[in-house]
């Protein structure tokens, strides 16, 4: 999924001498991606956020357009393989780019970190509520569709199979630090935060198509808080449904579709998390914690014109439900549409350019609807090595 060209490209291999069963007893790959990220918004107030998250787009605001140039999204991946006399064998994973750090700078940051043993993985990575395939894969867009259930995560789990096509997945992951309070609370509330004290629980059922696959899964959560001087908590929950598949000659089509549906759920959308939206106070009880509802989703085509032309059309959306809250909105939709055409001009090096839509509206119960369009312009090369 991270690189999506030229998987094969390595800028330096390690094998052993020593081998078991025919292969290197230890062996190690480094890896290199560049990306020149090259944004042009046309309408919109979105002028600043690499991504087009367009929640964020202020609907009392005017457009902004602008252009943006950076090679922040670059990224370093290390992985290291051990392997043992019983065939089992340890993998472990360190991948960063340099997204860290507020206010756009270019600060290195960890997005993998893993160790894999048998049927067990422990680490940091792509989170089990989702799945690691399911991503468009010639988007320039950094975090994807608006209606993506993908998020990297701390986690133990376990992965199991149930017979040669059915898989089963069950895992305990907790929110990144940078997203420990993803609900929203104002000043001089009854509510405070606090941490939580218990992880998010996921269990998966998943069939391979070989390729591609069918995938469910469903998450529970429960959401810390501070209210009265005592510990309180709310009980969040969701389903993902996927479904990832490959059609024609040489399987030069693939579809994909993603449907989300649960509460207080927000921070696993990798576009819209760590926006305050998992939950606020109460309306009607101002020392409870009430969590958003949210349904939401992604459909998404691409095709190989030839091995070396390909194009993405995609469109998602996430409907948030605020009635019980005191966001000051009863709903809020979200809209993103788009597509892109990529040339590679060697296996590992391709250049395109795509062009998103979307659209924020917010519904108050009498005041006027609000809305606010935005278009943007994505432009840029991606080079492995």
């Amino acid at each position: 999924m991270i690189f999506t060209s030229g998987a094969n490209a390595q800028l330096l291999n390690y094998s052993s001498k020593d081998s078991i069963n025919g292969k290197p007893e230890f062996e190690a790959v480094l890896k290199g991606r560049l990306k020149f990220n090259g944004i042009y918004d046309i309408k919109g107030n979105l002028h600043g956020n690499s991504t087009f998250g367009i929640h964020n787009n202020d609907v009392d605001g005017k457009d902004r357009p602008g252009i943006w140039v950076d090679m922040r999204q670059t990224q370093i991946r290390f992985d290291g393989t051990r392997r043992f006399k019983d065939g089992k064998e340890v993998f472990a994973r360190i991948e960063g780019d340099f997204e860290g750090g507020p206010d756009n700078k270019s600060t290195f940051r960890i997005r993998h970190a893993f160790v894999q043993y048998d049927n067990f993985l422990l680490g940091q990575t792509w989170s089990t509520f989702g799945d690691a395939d399911m991503w468009p894969s010639s988007l320039f867009d950094w975090d994807g569709p608006t209606g993506m259930v993908e998020s990297r995560r701390p986690m133990i789990r376990y992965t199991g199979n149930l017979t040669s096509k059915l898989q089963t997945e069950l895992a305990l992951e907790v929110m990144e630090p940078r997203r420990l309070y993803d609900y929203t609370v104002p000043e001089n509330s009854s509510i405070y935060y606090e941490p939580r004290r218990l992880p998010d629980f996921i269990a998966t059922l998943k069939y391979n198509l070989k390729p591609g696959f069918i995938k469910v899964a469903g998450i529970y959560r429960s959401i810390g808080y501070g209210a009265n001087d005592s510990f309180n908590s709310s009980d969040g929950y969701g389903v993902s449904a996927m479904v990832n598949l490959f059609a024609g000659a040489d399987k030069r089509n693939n579809f994909q579709f993603q449907f989300n549906l649960g509460k207080g759920i927000t921070d696993y959308f990798l576009s819209v998390g760590g926006s305050g939206l998992d939950g606020s106070v109460d309306r009607f009880d101002a020392s409870k914690l009430s969590l958003l509802p949210v349904n939401a989703g992604y459909a998404s085509y691409q095709h190989y014109w030839s091995n070396q032309i390909h194009t993405l059309f995609i469109a998602s959306y996430n409907k948030f439900n605020g009635k019980d809250g005191s966001l000051g909105w009863e709903s809020m939709l979200n809209q993103y549409a788009g597509g892109n055409i990529m040339y590679d001009v060697v296996p590992s090096f391709t250049v395109g350019a795509e062009f998103l839509w979307g659209k924020k509206t917010l519904e108050y119960a009498q005041d006027p609807n609000k809305s606010l369009p935005a278009s943007r312009v994505n432009f840029g090369f991606l080079y492995n090595f």
